[in-house]
């Protein structure tokens, strides 16, 4: 793995960085600038439906970038060798694997709850339906973006 990491390190490691900038920058676009702009819709089940149809492609993203951020993530481990270098850069890589896998878990938990909202709007439920996008726009996605500026900090950390 570590012959494989070292002849296509000019591909791997860009890669893990596009797609971590994806999955923050995705988040934060949605946080400040579709989210507002969707909140400005004076119908309140067209405002849910909009939001649900957003947060389900931005999802389906993260989704994407996710697995191609675990991949790039565990070769990249796995050919520098990290863990034989230094206990404080294993103890790095921990923590950072650490916080992704957190993320991870809160974006599947904030889908689920994108899923009930869907299912409640259907059901003509439209303040359950609110409730779970102000969930996910006000705390799941904010904690997520602060988690990932901090994952990207010890990436950084690990670089240098």
């Amino acid at each position: 793995m570590s012959e494989f990491y070292h002849n296509f390190a000019s591909i791997i490691l860009p890669l893990h960085i596009f797609s971590a900038v994806i999955w923050i920058g995705a988040m934060v676009g949605y946080i400040f600038s579709t989210y507002p702009a969707i909140k400005q819709i004076p119908n309140e089940k067209l405002l849910v439906r909009t939001s649900l149809r957003t947060l389900r492609r931005l999802f389906n993203l993260i989704l994407v970038v996710s697995i191609v951020l675990v991949l790039t993530g565990v070769i990249i481990a796995i050919g520098e060798s990290y863990s034989d270098k230094d206990p404080l850069l294993a103890t790095i890589i921990n923590t950072k694997q650490a916080l992704w896998i957190f993320m991870f878990f809160n974006t599947m938990f904030a889908y689920y709850k994108v899923l009930d909202a869907k299912n409640r709007c259907f059901a003509s439920d439209s303040a359950g339906a609110r409730d779970n996008v102000r969930l996910i726009s006000h705390y799941l996605i904010v904690i997520n973006i602060f988690l990932g500026v901090i994952a990207a900090y010890f990436g950084m950390m690990l670089r240098n």
